[in-house]
Order: C-alpha cells, then structure tokens, then sequence
C-alpha cells in the first residue's frame, strides 16, 4: 500500500504488563517510531530513517548464509534469533523438513553471516526466517538493528535463497 507506514515494536515486551507482554505499556517508544514514518512518509520529510533493516538479498553456500541488508546495520551475537529450514527435497513444505537455529558467524557494515552447520549432509537450506517466535528479544535487545541502534529489523521469512558460486 502506498503512503502507509508502521513501527516495529518486537523489541518492547513487557513482563510486567496487565495486558500480556504483547502490549508494552511503554508507548513512548513506538510513538517515536511512529512519528518517524509519519515524518517521512506523510510529511515527505527527507533523510528520515524510518524503517529498520532488511534483507534484500540471501546468499546461500554449502556452509553458511550471506543476509545482505538494505542499509548498515548494529548486530549482536546470537545463537537462535535465525533459524534455518533443513529439508531433503529443499521444500519447506515437506513434512519432514525440520526448523533448528542457525547461528550467526560474522557481519559487517551491511551483512550477516548465518551457519547452517546444524542441518544433516543429506539436507538442503530450503528457507530462513528471522525473529519467528511469540517472544523473540528482550526489551530493546533484538540482535539486529538500524546502525542508529533505533530501530530494529522486523521479522521476516524467505525462500529465495540465491547460490553464491565462489563459496565466500
């Protein structure tokens, strides 16, 4: 839809809310990125940051993932923000396809590098999904964010890996 905007809001549970952890009684964060996409998008204000990162490209190796990001980005270690689908027939629809976490490596300016050691010999990387849990990060402590350390990259899924020849 054109001329819309949202704010993430992942990174802002609350234990300690009456409404479930879903519904963080802190609003003046997501006011704030709310008011960043109005500013940009309803405003037209340029040089605005409103959106947080996101991948536009996947890479895919025998040994590892390559998420390119559609700007930079701050990354923090994590064992299981990732996680990978390890499928025979490459389908993330096969029964048998299974979802296990898939650590991240390395980064840099614009990139993460996600293992995929943890899928059989026998299996393929069939999908990648980001932050794909009812709960995925503490309280501003999602392991991807804007290189700001404002916002952070939503959740996402996909099966568009692309081969990468060289295997770097």
């Amino acid at each position: 839809m054109q001329i819309t905007f949202m704010a993430v809001a992942m990174d802002l549970p609350d234990e300690t809310s009456p409404y479930n952890p879903i519904h963080p009684q802190d609003k003046q964060d997501v006011a704030f990125r709310l008011s960043l996409g109005a500013r940009a998008v309803a405003y037209g204000e340029q040089d605005v940051a409103f959106r947080g990162p996101f991948p536009s490209q996947i890479l895919s190796t025998p040994n590892y993932l390559k998420v390119a990001y559609d700007q930079e980005v701050s990354v923090t270690p994590s064992e299981n923000i990732f996680e990978i689908c390890c499928s025979e027939n490459e389908s993330p629809w096969d029964p048998k396809a299974r979802w296990v976490p898939a650590p991240i490596m390395q980064w840099g300016l614009t990139t993460v590098q996600i293992s995929t050691s943890l899928c059989s010999p026998t299996e393929q990387v069939a999908a990648l999904r980001y932050a794909w849990r009812d709960w995925p990060c503490d309280f501003k402590a999602c392991p991807i964010y804007s290189a700001s350390k404002i916002l952070p990259a939503p959740p996402f899924i996909s099966t568009n890996l692309q081969p990468k020849d060289d295997g770097k």
